[in-house]
């Protein structure tokens, strides 16, 4: 089936029939013959769409023959797979160039009609394998076909405004940077995929699926494939030798360490990816119809602790390393690391991979850090890999300094690489600092809004959004107890299923589902998880006052209250893909 509705040369496009061309879009989009679709008229939606069609036939029509002498072709609702049904309405193919146009039929054009054209402009540029093949320049602009607008930039958004006659002028600029460049046809161009990079939940599914992993300009760029290895060479070693070794991998979040945790424990015989973010598991779980490949925690520890089963695993994959768990919050003379260690001890060999995060502590008892992993190891005769920490493992039997073991790449944010910087700098109130970064994150095509209406931002994602299965959310402190407008997901008893957080993130028909927009997930129940885009409800619990954050509803018996409030709101800023709005003044 194509994922196209009509597509032609600029001639074969003056010379066709508008009607033969808005039927093969019918056809395409509502599986309907242009009459059938005009005789339906409980959808109001779908006329509406027609006389769309029809205003920017017109409009191409009165401007195509302006440039027709250049070589070039169109393909009108080209379905970008994989994107959540995202569609540009024209893309305009010139020598080494794509033009992504996008058309209104009105003309108070606002922020989300234009950050929907520039997605489409990212995607199409960073994630199609055509376009990075034949190395091709693309551009996008938003067309009001029904004012004589003046030709005009949107810096904020690298794309242009055009009015009626326009589209001549942009080609006319567009061809003189035209070089000896040959023309890409349309059947390579849709012979090409589109290959971003997926979801946890997506990739989670593709790893079980034994699928290669998106070859992206981010991931080509990261050194994910050689993180991989090194882990696999040291399990290797490990065996071989009969020797007991912990690795430690790191990274920036959203880098993948989550990622690399799924692909060893599918990979590696007799492993397991052990998580204690009980919401992450149940939610991985819940899509994946499978609860081996992808365990809880407090099993997995209760099971050897009550019944002293020792599982048949040799390489034990410990998700968010430095939030185990101390003795305290175990409540026993041992802390997950101790058990962790204990475990792997009594096998002729192990690997226990832990993977380390930053700024991710939110529960008390997870404040010790890897230190505690130092005292685990401690008279155990282990092995440590690592980047960084050899101060911290005086422990360790052996320590290797390895820095193949921290992905240093962002791949969650589509390239936005500084995005978390910003974070940090926001979190420090470097105000100078935000604002270079907020210039650089524009150009990233990553937006970041900060708005004191919550309908405003809702509105907003909805915009943006309109028509496509992309995700987007509220996200708040847990200590935000009635945050206007939003009500939290509340925690689900312990044998309910599927769990409130589960119908969050997967079930569209429930009352908490994300795109509902009704109800706030909080900081437990979305780490290690995201969406496309994230609106930050900014409570009272964290405010700057006098030169520093003030904290209130601090969490009692933590050994520092105000950090454990901060990493609320970093992992709360670190879940969108696309980007983030906060809305303050709850």
């Amino acid at each position: 089936m194509n994922n196209f509705g009509w597509k032609g040369s600029l001639v074969d496009f003056i010379e066709a029939d508008r009607d033969e061309i808005v039927n093969s879009l019918c056809m395409h989009i509502y599986n309907q013959t242009l009459k059938e679709a005009k005789q339906n008229p409980n959808e109001e939606s779908t006329i509406s769409q027609i006389k769309s069609w029809y205003d920017c036939i017109a409009y191409l029509k009165e401007e195509i023959p302006y440039f027709k002498h250049m070589p070039g072709f169109l393909i009108f609702e080209y379905e970008i797979l994989r994107s959540g049904r995202c569609r540009p309405d024209v893309l305009l193919f010139l020598p080494g160039e794509v033009l992504v146009l996008e058309f209104k039929r009105y003309s108070n054009v606002n922020d989300p009609e234009y950050a929907q054209t520039s997605f489409y402009i990212r995607d199409i540029q960073q994630y199609h394998s055509a376009v990075q093949e034949f190395a091709l320049k693309v551009r996008g602009a938003l067309v009001v076909t029904t004012e004589e607008k003046e030709f005009q930039q949107i810096p904020d958004y690298q794309m242009y405004q055009l009015g009626k006659r326009g589209l001549r002028e942009l080609t006319n600029r567009v061809g003189k940077h035209i070089t000896a460049n040959s023309l890409i046809s349309a059947e390579q161009f849709l012979e090409g995929t589109y290959q971003p990079l997926p979801t946890i939940i997506e990739s989670a599914r593709a790893i079980m699926r034994d699928e290669p992993l998106p070859q992206i300009k981010t991931l080509k760029s990261s050194n994910f494939n050689t993180v991989v290895a090194e882990v696999k060479s040291i399990i290797e070693m490990a065996q071989q030798n009969q020797t007991h070794h912990l690795v430690l991998v790191s990274g920036v979040p959203g880098a993948g360490k989550t990622f690399v945790g799924l692909t060893l424990a599918h990979e590696i015989d007799k492993a397991v990816y052990l998580s204690g973010n009980g919401p992450l598991v149940d939610v991985l779980q819940d899509s994946l119809k499978n609860k081996t490949f992808v365990q809880a925690l407090y099993g997995y520890k209760a099971d050897y602790l009550k019944y002293n089963h020792v599982p048949e695993e040799h390489v034990l994959i410990f998700d968010e390393a430095q939030r185990a768990w101390d003795a305290k919050r175990m409540k026993i003379n041992k802390s997950e690391p101790d058990v962790m260690i204990e475990i792997a001890k009594q096998k002729t060999w192990s690997v226990v991979v832990g993977l380390i995060g930053e700024g991710q502590e939110i529960h008390i008892g997870e404040e010790g850090g890897i230190g505690l992993w130092n005292e685990a190891i401690n008279d155990k005769s282990f092995h440590v890999h690592a980047k960084h920490h050899q101060q911290v493992f005086s422990n360790a039997y052996s320590y290797h300094e390895n820095h193949q073991l921290h992905l240093n790449t962002s791949l969650r944010t589509h390239n936005a690489l500084m995005y978390f910087e910003w974070v940090e700098a926001f979190i420090n109130n470097d105000r100078e600092k935000c604002k270079i970064l907020e210039e650089k994150l524009r150009k990233e095509r990553f937006t970041l809004k900060i708005v004191d209406n919550l309908q405003e931002a809702k509105e907003y994602v909805q915009k943006v959004y309109e028509g496509t299965d992309k995700t987007y959310g509220i996200v708040a402190s847990s200590s935000i107890k009635y945050p206007k407008g939003v009500k939290l997901v509340p925690t689900s008893a312990r044998y309910v299923i599927p769990k409130a957080h589960v119908e969050y993130f997967n079930y569209p028909e429930s009352e908490y589902y994300c795109k509902r927009l009704d109800y706030a997930a909080t900081e437990f129940q979305v780490q290690g998880l995201e969406l496309d885009m994230a609106i930050v409800c900014w409570g009272n619990d964290l405010s700057w006052e006098n030169g520093k954050w003030k904290a209130e509803y601090l969490r009692k018996g933590a050994e520092d209250p105000e950090q454990l409030k901060l990493n609320v709101y970093r992992v709360l800023l670190t879940r969108g893909r696309d980007g983030v709005i906060i809305c303050r003044n709850l």
